[in-house]
């Protein structure tokens, strides 16, 4: 009995040996596998290799067109497609090495020797590629046949606005950063806007009303609020008559004696492009020709004033002020003294 009880246990202790080692050998396996997977997930969720800086690592800009154009360095042969563009970007203390013929003699000095890519509205694409520019500044609604020629040739190319005083800042502060001269733009900036406090401070509360004519040899319409013109007049508290004529964002709305007659303004200022010759001939035919003409208390008062081109035409830029001045003098001459 004995011997045949111990056979049990040596038998019952073989079974236990052998599920033990296998026990051990499945917790082996286990363990195993699941350094495996620590080892898998420490890699995966590890610090990745850093990828390079993507283009546009020293500016990336969002233009007036809606595009995105990215910097990778800073631009250095810049070619500003407008006039006030090329004021504005010396102005900041940075350079060009082009710019668009211009007869308003108005360029900076150091700019007037550069090479010339043709007039702002006819731009010689042949002659502004020569140049190897890293940036084009083209103005929106001018220049946007030329986004597919400086795609495709892989210069930067910028579309902007400006018509109105934001625009005008907001531009300084970007030619500031593509020039790298960010501190001069701010000495700028500030400076302009106190120049423009110092005239609208000084603007007597009872307020005028103004009709702005635009002329060209061809066409006469009224500018809005949202025009050069339209803006300062806004800057100096004028109530211009054709505000909210139109709906929408617009500059122009059509020409109406009608309407200008109804207004019956203070003042009639007049904005042109082109020849006075053209300019005096196409108001003598659409406006001063019409009888009511003679009765507004604008002509009876002689308070009829041409607006200077470089001032009121495109943009002033960073004459600005000179602008706001300009048309200062001319509605309270009384306050400011006479225009020049």
């Amino acid at each position: 009995m004995l011997v045949g009880t111990f056979s049990a246990r040596e038998q019952s202790g073989t079974k236990e040996e052998a599920l033990m080692r296998q026990l051990k050998q499945d917790s082996r396996y286990v363990v195993g596998l699941l350094l495996l997977l620590f080892a898998v997930n420490i890699v995966g969720c590890g610090p990745k290799p850093a990828s390079p800086p993507a283009a546009g690592a020293y500016l990336i800009v969002t233009d007036d067109a809606g595009r995105i154009v990215n910097f990778s360095k800073q631009p250095q042969r810049i070619v500003p497609l407008s006039s006030s563009f090329l004021d504005l970007l010396y102005a900041v203390g940075g350079q060009a090495v082009g710019k668009p013929s211009s007869k308003t003699g108005s360029l900076p000095p150091a700019a007037r020797e550069l090479p010339e890519v043709g007039h702002i509205s006819n731009i010689n694409a042949e002659q502004l590629l020569g140049l190897r520019p890293d940036l084009v500044i083209g103005f929106q609604g001018i220049h946007e046949k030329l986004v597919p020629i400086m795609e495709s040739s892989h210069i930067p190319f910028l579309l902007i606005k400006m018509k109105t005083y934001q625009d005008v800042q907001d531009k300084i502060e970007l030619f500031g950063k593509l020039a790298g001269t960010e501190q001069q733009a701010a000495v700028v900036a500030d400076g302009m806007r106190a120049r423009i406090a110092a005239v609208t401070g000084r603007v007597p509360a009872a307020a005028k009303s103004v009709a702005i004519l635009h002329a060209t040899a061809s066409s006469i319409t009224v500018q809005l609020d949202s025009s050069i013109a339209g803006s300062i007049a806004n800057m100096l508290r004028l109530k211009n008559i054709a505000a909210g004529s139109v709906a929408g964002n617009l500059e122009t709305a059509p020409y109406s004696m009608e309407k200008l007659v109804e207004g019956d303004p203070d003042i009639v200022l007049i904005t042109y492009m082109g020849t006075m010759a053209d300019i005096e001939k196409r108001l003598r035919d659409d406006v001063k020709s019409n009888p009511a003409w003679n009765g507004l208390r604008a002509v009876k008062n002689e308070q009829v004033f041409f607006l200077p081109m470089e001032l009121f035409l495109l943009n002033p830029g960073i004459r600005y002020d000179a602008a706001v001045d300009y048309m200062a003098r001319v509605v309270y001459p009384d306050v400011f003294g006479s225009a020049k």
